[in-house]
């Protein structure tokens, strides 16, 4: 009779056990369908909210674009008033209409792309020509110290600004004497009513604000050779001609009045590498009798870039036009361009 009670009671509490195990599965599957129901709502109220966000936002995008056409568009439409320059053939450059006639202007006056000139840094930095055998050469410290002379005529002021700051900055101040100026008697800055530079703009349509700010070389490059000494007292000096001597004279004039131990006479539309000066200084330091002139890379004059140019002598032909001369094959025969002549 007792076996009987236990078994019965066994099978009340199996019944009962398998009643709460169903129970449990049944509220975690309700309970699964509950969070995924509210979890699908939720995922839905946020893809359209953010689905809803994104097409205003491009609706946005759209009406800026249609009230401030993007500079590419603009441009485009530009209409192109010199197609014959020899700037604009080579300089491949969107520009307004008034941009347009006030780099034509500057370059039918200077012959080289000032207008782009005038947008760069002054102290930018310029791509390495040299040879990679060049490229950490050690030189002597003692080397004699070099004066500097630009000589120019009408020259751009930033052309000039730039020549005295690529000279400051990549030679050793130990080395640098002084930098000469020696202004052939420039016309800029003197009365134009009746130049041609004048008549010339007012052809292209330039304005009177446009023509004294871009000519008037003299006051501006004075004041920044006063900033320039504030600096480096001393170093920048000024020869100025009261009548044109023309390229000879001007060099001379220079000449006369440099005190270092060497004299490098330069072009005014110039920009110097780093190390332009050391391996120069050293072979005259061994032979003072030698008279040298360095490798010069050409400057474009449609976009200002520095182009590698190769090695060759410089000389004249008898109508006195400056040619390139090849150097002796024995030059050639050593093969190494980091080497003089």
């Amino acid at each position: 009779m007792r076996m009987n009670n236990l078994k019965s009671l066994s099978a009340v509490l199996f019944a009962v056990v398998v009643f709460l195990f169903m129970s449990s599965v049944k509220w975690e599957i309700e309970t699964q369908e509950n969070y995924l129901n509210q979890f699908h709502k939720n995922f839905s109220s946020h893809s359209a909210l953010l689905l809803n966000k994104l097409n205003k936002l491009e609706a946005h995008l759209l009406a800026v674009e249609e009230r401030n056409p993007s500079d590419k568009r603009e441009k485009k439409h530009t209409k192109m008033l010199f197609p014959n320059s020899n700037l604009f053939k080579k300089w491949d450059a969107n520009l307004s209409e008034e941009d347009q006639r006030k780099a034509e202007h500057l370059f039918e006056k200077y012959g080289y792309n000032a207008f782009l000139s005038d947008q760069l840094p002054l102290d930018r930095e310029l791509q390495d020509t040299r040879d990679p055998r060049c490229i950490g050469r050690e030189y002597p410290v003692n080397l004699p110290s070099i004066s500097v002379i630009l000589i120019y005529l009408d020259e751009a002021l930033s052309v000039l600004q730039r020549a005295i700051c690529s000279i400051i900055s990549r030679t050793p101040a130990h080395l640098l004497k002084e930098i000469i100026l020696v202004d052939d008697h420039s016309t800029n800055g003197r009365s134009l009513s009746n130049s041609p530079m004048r008549l010339l703009c007012s052809t292209l349509g330039c304005n009177s604000d446009f023509i004294s700010s871009t000519e008037d070389l003299k006051m501006q490059l004075n004041d920044f050779i006063t900033s320039v000494n504030e600096q480096h007292p001393g170093l920048v000096k000024m020869v100025t001609h009261p009548e044109q001597k023309g390229l000879s004279q001007a060099r001379i004039s220079g000449w006369k009045v440099a005190v270092g131990d060497v004299v490098a006479i330069l072009d005014a539309h110039i920009e110097v590498h780093v190390e332009w000066a050391e391996p120069l200084l050293e072979r005259i330091k061994a032979d003072r009798t030698l008279v040298l002139s360095p490798v010069f890379d050409k400057i474009n004059y449609y976009d200002m870039e520095v182009t590698k140019y190769f090695a060759s002598a410089h000389g004249f032909d008898w109508a006195l036009w400056c040619m390139y001369v090849l150097f002796p094959q024995e030059w050639y025969n050593r093969n190494d361009p980091s080497l003089p002549e």
